[in-house]
């Protein structure tokens, strides 16, 4: 058999059909009444357990082995999701067409978590897929603002839902970061601070609140998820930099020009407290960095102090998020005429407490749409999930460490909205390469020495 044949080269070539299809197919189109990209994705996934049922045994592999519990979970997903197909076979024949979408959906995403725990090597170009894909539907979102056309009425009612495009470009804009903050190649840097960048403005012309908050959260979760050398830190704060520049400009670009052809509104009040939220930071940050060696290789300089600094805010950030949301609409009573910080927190909160109470939670969509039972069992599922992530955790793997940050932070968006099968089936990848994904990582390994024994042998040598 060819080596270009094997399970793994088929394998790597599912993941980039279905990581390519996902990010460019997010239009809900039907086929025959059945959703199009239900379809796409459970024939992209049955291919994928094709080609491990043929090609497994001749490599001496095995098909699906029951290693983890989690494996044990997915399997009883297939087998109910199975069920419930078959037993919509026999109710009400005379009810009209039978929806199997949700069925197929179940389907897919527990063969992805299978087949990733079956054993797959995670490579960095499936980010960069997810990035090359992203540009084009994030230049058609961009066009839709400043462009005003007749054409894009199918393109607004395809962007309609601010909670599936926050997600998409949410997903964009974490792997950009990551990408500029771990890759020392100036080119490749240099693009993945621009899809960065450019999912950073296509966030605040969508502007939904909470995926801005939960941005700001995973920029301060990454020296502490990964290991905070000089150079990670650098890069990750002047990417935070950029964020926090081009989202203190939006209400200029919002309120005093006519560039934009849809009504977005950003108060002029935010650019004034962000600018003296970055300052604060700036200043504190260069005072931290004159005291980095200047002859020293960041690449291996760990800045520990300044990880318990980022620890504690994201602490501190978190804390904030969980009292505004559970402040509900009293934060819109509070009183903002009384100083600076009242005034920051006021509008803060308001927003992202209204944004919240507006929102329809993943869960409870599930809840609603596929019953209590499924909606528990898929709370339960991601609990098994997060506990093969604990497990998975090492702070020297990478690539891992990102896997798991941006798993945790598709699990707080399922809480606001929902994020659309599109999305969801990238994040399930992800979600499965973080649990199960085996990277390989350098541990230093100290050795005790007694000094007794130590001035015994130099005496021995002399």
């Amino acid at each position: 058999m060819p080596k270009k044949f094997s399970c793994t080269y088929l394998t790597h070539l599912c993941i980039c059909l279905l990581l390519t299809a996902t990010m460019l197919f997010i239009a809900d189109t039907e086929i025959a009444g059945f959703p199009a990209y239900t379809l796409i994705l459970f024939l992209i996934v049955l291919t994928w357990l094709v080609c491990r049922v043929v090609y497994a045994g001749r490599a001496g592999q095995a098909f699906l082995s029951i290693h983890y519990f989690a494996d044990t979970v997915s399997a009883a997903a297939i087998v109910c999701a199975v069920c419930f197909a078959i037993g919509k076979l026999f109710r009400n024949p005379d009810g009209g067409a039978i929806d199997f979408s949700w069925n197929a959906e179940v389907i897919a995403l527990a063969l992805i978590c299978l087949l990733v725990s079956a054993g797959i090597q995670f490579r960095p170009l499936y980010f960069d897929l997810i990035l090359y894909s992203s540009l084009l539907v994030s230049g058609i979102f961009m066009l839709t603002y400043f462009v005003d056309m007749d054409i894009w009425d199918r393109a607004n009612a395809v962007f309609a839902d601010s909670g599936i495009m926050a997600s998409y470009f949410m997903l964009v804009s974490m792997i950009g970061v990551y990408g500029y903050c771990v890759n020392r190649d100036r080119l490749r840097s240099a693009f993945y601070l621009f899809a960065a960048g450019i999912a950073f403005l296509a966030l605040f012309l969508n502007k939904n609140v909470i995926s801005l908050w939960l941005m700001v959260i995973y920029f301060l979760a990454v020296p502490v998820v990964l290991c905070p050398t000089a150079a990670l830190v650098k890069r990750v704060t002047q990417a935070f930099f950029l964020y926090g520049l081009m989202l203190s400009n939006m209400s200029l670009l919002t309120e005093y020009t006519q560039i934009l052809c849809k009504d977005i509104s950003y108060a002029p009040e935010l650019s004034v407290y962000l600018d003296l939220l970055m300052a604060a930071g700036g200043i504190a940050f260069v005072r931290y960095w004159d005291r980095v060696p200047e002859n020293v290789d960041r690449e291996r300089l760990v800045l520990r102090r300044m990880q318990k600094k980022y620890r504690f805010l994201l602490k501190m950030t978190l804390a904030l998020f969980i009292v505004i949301i559970f402040g509900g609409s009293g934060w819109n009573e509070f009183p903002k005429e009384t100083g600076v910080l009242q005034g920051m927190l006021g509008l803060l909160a308001a927003s992202l407490a209204g944004e919240a109470g507006r929102g329809k939670s993943g869960f409870l969509y599930c809840f609603q749409n596929m019953g209590v039972a499924s909606g528990l069992f898929l709370i339960f599922y991601l609990l098994v999930l997060t506990e093969r992530m604990r497990v998975n955790y090492r702070e020297e793997k990478t690539l891992t460490n990102i896997l798991i940050l941006v798993s945790v932070l598709f699990m707080l968006q399922m809480l606001f909205w929902n994020p659309g099968i599109h999305n969801t089936a990238v994040y399930f990848f992800l979600l499965a390469a973080a649990s199960f994904h085996q990277e390989e990582y350098r541990q230093a390994m100290g050795v005790r020495v007694n000094a007794a024994d130590l001035l015994m042998e130099i005496q021995e040598i002399k």
